[in-house]
């Protein structure tokens, strides 16, 4: 069952209760980005239930600041990211997070106080510790060349 089975609840009332036939909730999110209906760009991230956070702010990043990093794409996945914890975790033991955000600290004094003072439960974390690693190859639209970028390394052919 692989350690996706720390997904399943010993809680006879949960939908994915351990039991023949029934699914747990799956986190896999790889994309496919298609820019004027031609591939883009392929988009991915291990990381549990922060992965559609993850590849979600990564997309925003490259499409929204490209004039930011391009050409060198490690540094749309540098930028500091958030998370928002879930209601209850998808791997045992469901730790529940309720109204929690995490912000990695290069985010500004400023934009954590609004946070606080909006009510939110916030926690800043160190640069680089949410738990899922952006990586993405894309296919540069100006020169046809591929572009890789990651948080941890990337390489492409």
């Amino acid at each position: 069952m692989s350690v996706r089975g720390e997904q399943f609840w010993l809680d006879k009332t949960r939908a994915a209760q351990l039991r023949p036939r029934a699914r747990p909730r799956y986190t896999l999110t790889p994309s496919i980005v298609l820019r004027n209906g031609e591939p883009f760009m392929a988009i991915g991230t291990p990381g549990g239930d922060n992965q559609d956070q993850t590849i979600l702010q990564a997309f925003l990043n490259i499409v929204e600041f490209w004039p930011d990093w391009y050409p060198n794409l490690h540094t749309a996945f540098e930028w500091p990211r958030v998370q928002t914890l879930h209601f209850f975790g998808s791997f045992w033991p469901h730790t529940p997070g309720f109204n929690k955000l995490n912000i990695e600290s290069d985010i500004p004094d400023a934009v954590f106080k609004d946070l606080q003072s909006r009510g939110h439960d916030v926690n800043k974390i160190r640069p680089f510790s949410i738990q899922s690693c952006a990586t993405a190859v894309l296919i540069d639209p100006a020169s046809g060349n591929r572009i890789a970028g990651a948080d941890c390394y990337a390489m492409a052919y």
